[in-house]
């Protein structure tokens, strides 16, 4: 009696259909990750900020029907969290007898700025260590361990094995970028003295939506593209951070050697820290210290997104061309 039989078995588990096939990849990559500790805990503190920055908006009405003292008072806690023109024009509008007049317009830019800070300042500096503790080993350990001969010895495609890997990443920043904005949001509504606020905020959900895809999408096809051209993890990890690290080292840098921002201006593209910022305060309708072309940047986030998608799939394509 043999004890190992080499012949074909059929599989008894249950069968995934076509579409969701790549919900298997996905599931196991979540899964790894969240044996991290550190990662563990960074998604525990992931929604406080939000939640905290939800209750200036509260403040901001308060002192809004309070007067000169009250906007005196808030403005002081406003410096801390926003700071450059915005804050002088929403402490002016405060202060203002017209208040109630333009109530509106200020509101909105009161509530769209504190995202952008929440962005700029919380939620960038999680995506960094986040993507860095998950991205580098999800396709270079496969590529190490030739796990590629049995995702691809299955009816599994390019695009749904990528697909999977990517929904890995996806998932921990929309935890870190997309919840925290919409906590801030969803606070600021339940805190404000009147439901018809949401008359005058309708559209900031929907640009929540669109400023975390602006974040996500080029970060994770950077990250997945950096961890397919090597077999060690390390070595993606290094090159992740180097890019960020590089980037912002390099445009404060030259910065500091320019003369007014305006000539500064051009050099936030070394940084993508940098590009997405301005590309998220352009989509929040965020008046800015300078007045900014969105086009390139746009145009530089789409040029690296296909890019490293090009890259990506030549990549997980190789060890079926051997």
């Amino acid at each position: 009696m043999p004890i190992h039989s080499l012949g074909y078995r059929e599989w008894s588990g249950p069968l995934e259909s076509t579409s969701s096939r790549w919900t298997v990849i996905a599931g196991i990559g979540i899964r790894r990750a969240w044996q991290n500790m550190w990662l563990r805990r960074i998604m525990f503190f992931a929604g406080v900020p939000g939640v905290v920055m939800g209750f200036l908006i509260f403040g901001y009405e308060r002192a809004a029907e309070g007067g000169n003292s009250a906007a005196f008072m808030f403005s002081n806690l406003l410096q801390v969290f926003i700071q450059g023109p915005n804050h002088e024009a929403i402490i002016g509008g405060i202060m203002s007898p017209e208040i109630h007049q333009n109530l509106h317009e200020q509101r909105h830019l009161f509530w769209s700025s504190l995202l952008l800070t929440l962005y700029q300042r919380s939620q960038a500096m999680m995506l960094i260590p986040v993507v860095g503790m998950i991205a580098p080993p999800l396709i270079s350990q496969d590529m190490r361990s030739r796990a590629f001969l049995l995702y691809f010895s299955r009816p599994i495609s390019r695009v749904q094995y990528v697909l999977g890997k990517a929904a890995t990443v996806v998932l921990y920043l929309l935890l870190i970028s997309f919840l925290p904005g919409i906590l801030l949001y969803l606070t600021g509504v339940l805190l404000s003295p009147d439901i018809s606020i949401v008359l005058h905020t309708w559209d900031i959900p929907l640009r929540i939506v669109v400023v975390s895809l602006v974040m996500i999408i080029p970060t994770t096809a950077l990250a997945l593209m950096l961890s397919s051209l090597t077999t060690e993890s390390r070595f993606a990890s290094f090159a992740w951070f180097s890019v960020w690290i590089f980037g912002v080292f390099s445009y404060w840098v030259i910065a500091s050697f320019s003369g007014s921002i305006s000539d500064r201006s051009p050099l936030e593209m070394l940084s993508l820290y940098h590009v997405i910022y301005e590309v998220q305060g352009w989509l929040l309708d965020v008046n800015q210290e300078t007045v900014v072309d969105p086009g390139p940047r746009l145009a530089l986030l789409v040029m690296l997104t296909l890019v490293s998608l090009a890259i990506l799939f030549r990549r997980v394509s190789a060890p079926m061309r051997v």
